[in-house]
């Protein structure tokens, strides 16, 4: 209808009149039903009032009352004897009556009657005879004089009702176009009424109704179907606005589950995610993480931008992230300097939301917004964070699902027997790890560490007793460092220990720390308690190397010449050990 409104020039006021307030347009039909009823009464109203004016100033009642006394005065004036006295007295009363027709005033009758001339008669006939009455009030002249007045009163009275019986067919007839009216207008509000509310309402509440009964799911494949149309833009115009615009989000999230129970793995739903973030919430800057509870860890999945720098100590140490050890949204829009992980406080604001699956955080997002108060007010903008924390609903349950799809090759990152990380996780991790060391421009010691003489423990002990001195050595080099520290079961009896943010030549120390709690533990045996003794070899990096591969190599060179001193010793790499530029 609104575009039929549009095209048509002559429909545009239509058009104009549809997208006004129900307000005006109920108000509208309620003031023309209210005037045409004003008029009709307004009508009524002059006509009754000139009728009554006219009945109030016509003075032929008064004269016919006046004259059927005069005739009674006068039969009675002719029933008395011609010398009678009592004829004279009459004979003045009539001329009195004459008078009082001519002038206008009072007339006192006989028997308390009293008539009242308020207008005297102009009609020249009857004028004239009453004149001919106060001339000669005797005579056969006086009652022809009297019937002449009589007749002019009798001709205004039929002309009075003559009238007032067309006005009475014309107010039958008047009752019948009020009926009429009212109920044009009656039937004019109810059409109003069922196509402005009712049917508009009908249709808002058949779709929630059906949202409510099937879901989301039900306008995923034609989400205009499920679309309420109203072409109006009144209050149920808003209305339908409205709800159009939950459809059309509850079919996004639809379209959005669908699509990403679709994809091969997690990464492929956190890019999924990360395209709903730019393109439809139109964040620019976020980051998300992939949690591993087992581990503790945390690794950026998808960061917005290539350069974006974000905290990579909590890569190592998932707990240092305040939204994962808490399971709830950490906002600096609500409180400023609530994260100190976080890189950038005075330049943006951060809105962390974490992805809770089973009472366990599985993944974390991570939403960089402008700085200031400005942000912090805008409606739309804590729309746009309610609606990626729904998406990220929609997403925790299927990530969950294709991680669990994806256990066994999680754990194939950890060493089963001692519970360490093994050298695919390392492998994986490094280069995080690097970069941060690098950005913080700190120090990672590197300790290469292999238990002396194993082989002839397996050898007299038995292979059982082999694996425990390796779990509880594993054990005695993680109490030893610190969490944010990472120990990897490099091969056989051998282990890596990388030492974060360490100053330059602390390494050696800590080294020597865990050769001495390896040497003074004992180890429980079928045979009886023995005791086993490690040999490490330490570089630093970038220290010593500018790749974290050749820093690597660097401690397996310094393990390798502490083996030749003797074993059970630390061994600080020194250039000259590895002359060679290729390692």
């Amino acid at each position: 209808m609104e575009t039929a409104c549009l095209r048509f020039k002559f429909l545009r006021p239509l058009n104009w009149i549809l997208n006004r307030s129900l307000f005006w347009k109920v108000g509208f039909i309620i003031g023309v039903c209210v005037l045409v009823n004003s008029l009709i009464a307004f009508y009524f109203f002059t006509k009754l009032n000139f009728l009554g004016r006219h009945l109030e100033q016509a003075p032929f009642y008064s004269y016919k009352t006046l004259v059927q006394e005069g005739l009674r005065l006068l039969q009675k004036e002719e029933a008395l004897p011609p010398d009678s006295p009592r004829r004279l007295l009459l004979r003045e009363k009539i001329r009195e009556l004459a008078r009082v027709g001519l002038k206008g005033g009072t007339f006192e009758g006989e028997n308390g009657l009293t008539i009242q001339i308020l207008r005297p008669v102009t009609y020249p006939p009857a004028r004239q005879a009453l004149q001919r009455i106060l001339k000669h009030p005797e005579g056969p002249g006086v009652r022809a004089a009297l019937e002449t007045v009589l007749s002019w009163v009798q001709k205004e009275e039929d002309r009075f009702l003559h009238e007032l019986e067309n006005l009475s067919r014309r107010l039958g007839n008047l009752y019948i176009l009020l009926f009429i009216v009212l109920a044009v207008f009656l039937i004019w509000g109810a059409v109003g009424f069922l196509f402005m509310v009712k049917f508009p309402l009908d249709r808002i509440a058949g779709q929630l109704d059906r949202l409510l009964k099937h879901g989301d799911e039900s306008c995923a494949e034609d989400v205009e179907e499920c679309v309420v149309k109203h072409y109006a833009k009144d209050e149920i115009g808003v209305v339908a606005e409205k709800v159009n615009e939950l459809v059309r989000y509850f079919a996004d999230l639809a379209i959005f589950k669908h699509t990403i129970e679709e994809d091969q793995n997690p990464e492929e739903v956190y890019y999924r995610l990360a395209e709903v973030f730019r393109e439809k919430l139109e964040l620019p800057v976020f980051a998300l993480y992939e949690v591993s509870n087992s581990q503790n860890t945390m690794r950026p999945v998808v960061l917005s931008q290539p350069d974006l720098e974000v905290n990579a100590e909590k890569f190592f140490n998932a707990n240092l992230c305040r939204a994962k050890r808490t399971g709830h949204v950490v906002s600096s829009l609500e409180y400023p300097g609530v994260c100190r992980l976080f890189l950038h406080p005075d330049e943006c604001e951060h809105y962390c939301v974490p992805f809770m699956s089973g009472g366990l955080c599985i993944g974390i997002a991570q939403i960089f917004l402008p700085k200031g108060m400005a942000t912090r007010k805008m409606k739309h903008i804590k729309e746009k964070l309610r609606t990626a924390e729904r998406y990220i609903a929609e997403a925790v349950p299927v990530l969950e699902a294709k991680r669990y799809a994806q256990s066994l090759r999680e754990q194939t990152l950890k060493d089963p027997l001692t519970g360490l990380y093994n050298r695919r996780f390392l492998e994986e991790a490094l280069d995080n790890l690097v970069a941060g060391v690098l950005r913080r421009k700190t120090v990672l010691g590197i300790l290469m560490a292999d238990l002396d003489y194993f082989k002839s423990v397996n050898d007299k002990y038995g292979h059982d007793v082999g694996d425990r001195v390796l779990r509880e050595t594993a054990e005695i080099l993680k109490k030893n460092v610190r969490s944010s520290d990472l120990v990897v079961r490099f091969g056989g009896e051998e282990f890596l220990i990388l030492l974060v943010d360490v100053r330059s030549g602390e390494s050696e120390k800590i080294a020597e720390k865990l050769r001495a709690a390896v040497e003074t533990h004992q180890f429980e045996t079928p045979k009886g308690l023995i005791r086993r003794t490690i040999s490490i070899g330490v570089s630093e990096f970038p220290t010593d190397a500018q790749g974290i591969w050749e820093a690597i190599k660097y401690a397996d060179v310094a393990l390798y010449k502490a083996k030749e001193a003797g074993r059970n010793r630390v061994v600080r790499f020194t250039p000259d050990m590895w002359p060679s530029e290729e390692y």
